[in-house]
């Protein structure tokens, strides 16, 4: 009888003990509102719910670098639509200036004008986004031109390297967002090399040679072209940016969705779970409490 006894009491602590085991779990969960908080609250779910933190992770760290280039991207889209509208200026002035109807003095004037261009389209070229020179390609701590007119030319040779920076989609493909000043300004082709095109015609009409300046009327065109192709490709790296950061945006959504669902408490639920735990807690006590005590001597008789 005795061990009869001792069966009964192990059995009620163990009851016991998992009614207080589970207790201790929805109150947890109703404090944090969380159903996962350690591996033993569900081994299974544990992987997939650390690859949804590491994804989300990674998805608001690739949110900030998108971030930080449209900032760059959008800085350069910018400075080449004030080139554009420069050039537009350059076009007018040329052919003004290589009207027979101009003076020498006229001529002169418009020079200068021009010469003020160029030099406002080499501060265009160094332009710098936060510590960063958008146009010196992947040398962006130094600018890409040293202007100086005791120097010719006035700009120098570009100073950058190559522009080879790309952005990464949140799918893993890259697509390019720079282009250096080199590419744009000074271009290796002279049918495409701004600064040089704008400095030959302010020579002609220095020169007054109108054969000179009829010459430098001609590639004109094609220099206006190679800026709007520059600002082409930056217009079209700011869609690529902002699709990437929608994308970015909708799959993050996803992963803190599908990681609530893994991690997040049914509030509800663990509330309801607590109090039903509390009530069989207090009454497995309460039936406890009214067993007969016994003692050996009633065993004895």
């Amino acid at each position: 009888m005795m061990k009869g006894l001792d069966v009964a009491n192990e059995r009620f602590l163990s009851n016991l003990r998992s009614i207080s085991v589970r207790m201790d779990r929805a109150q947890r969960e109703v404090g944090s509102g969380k159903r996962v908080t350690s591996a033993s609250d569900d081994p299974d779910a544990l992987a997939n719910l650390m690859q949804a933190h590491t994804s989300i992770a990674r998805l608001e760290q690739t949110k900030t670098n998108l971030g930080r280039v449209r900032t760059e991207v959008d800085a350069a889209e910018g400075a080449l639509q004030s080139s554009v509208k420069l050039m537009d200026r350059v076009r007018t002035l040329a052919m003004t200036g290589a009207s027979n109807m101009q003076t020498a003095e006229t001529r002169e004037n418009i020079a200068g004008e021009l010469g003020s261009i160029i030099e406002r389209l080499v501060g265009i070229a160094n332009t710098e986004v936060d510590g960063r020179f958008i146009f010196s390609g992947d040398s962006d701590q130094g600018p890409a031109f040293l202007y100086d007119t005791a120097q010719v030319p006035a700009w120098g040779a570009y100073l950058g390297a190559p522009a080879t920076r790309r952005a990464m989609h949140p799918t893993g493909v890259t697509f390019g967002v720079s282009r250096d000043a080199g590419q744009i300004f000074a271009n290796a082709d002279p049918t495409k090399n701004v600064l040089q095109a704008i400095e030959t015609m302010r020579a002609a009409l220095l020169s007054g040679d109108d054969a000179a300046m009829t010459a430098a009327l001609a590639p004109l065109s094609g220099i206006s072209t190679q800026l709007n192709s520059a600002l082409s490709f930056y217009g079209t790296a700011q869609s690529q940016l902002t699709e990437a950061t929608d994308t970015t945006a909708r799959l993050k959504l996803q992963m803190e969705s599908e990681r609530s669902t893994l991690e997040d408490a049914d509030m509800t639920e663990a509330i309801v779970e607590l109090q039903q735990l509390k009530f069989s807690q207090q009454a497995a006590l309460e039936v406890r409490s009214k067993v007969p005590r016994t003692s050996l001597f009633d065993f004895l008789g």
